[in-house]
């Protein structure tokens, strides 16, 4: 699925309000799961993760990463009951789960405590990808995916793009 326009048509506008960010004045959104029926969605975007959906922001500084945390801190946030046990975050376990992400996605980088503001665009832009397929995501909504980013790194990414599609990703 695609939905494109001009600068100042309404895409990220579109896409905000779909994933709860943004209010709408009307309307609702529906994700139909392939053998589980049809949920309609709470209106905020926990409630919309939860369900499923992710959101990679056009603006991976100002909305996308926070930019004086860690890379494992960036790909983690939105989903930390894995790493969690009474309320205490098991460092080891997350920190493992991390590094698989860093390296299906060819991320380059240090080690999961680097700061992300350190990488270059294209490897931020791989973290944010991840943390929505961290979560778990089946519908994701990219915002300009590869906004900013060299020519290699924009390769990579439509490659996962396409791979996502092909194993029932809804992108």
């Amino acid at each position: 699925f695609g939905l494109f326009g001009l600068v100042g048509a309404g895409r990220t506008k579109t896409l905000r309000c779909i994933f709860g960010l943004d209010r709408s004045s009307e309307g609702t959104v529906t994700l139909r799961k392939h053998s589980h029926g049809k949920h309609s969605l709470g209106k905020r975007p926990r409630d919309r993760i939860q369900a499923g959906m992710g959101l990679v922001s056009e603006d991976r500084k100002l909305e996308g990463l926070a930019q004086t945390m860690t890379i494992a801190d960036n790909l983690t946030l939105s989903h930390l009951k894995p790493y969690t046990t009474w309320g205490l975050l098991r460092l080891g376990k997350r920190r493992s789960s991390v590094r698989k992400w860093l390296q299906r996605l060819s991320v380059k980088a240090q080690s999961p405590e680097q700061v992300i503001s350190t990488l270059s665009g294209g490897n931020q832009q791989k973290v944010a990808i991840a943390r929505v397929l961290h979560q778990a995501a089946d519908l994701l909504l990219l915002d300009e995916p590869t906004r900013g980013i060299d020519v290699g790194t924009k390769a990579e990414i439509y490659r996962l793009i396409g791979e996502l599609a092909a194993s029932g990703k809804s992108i």
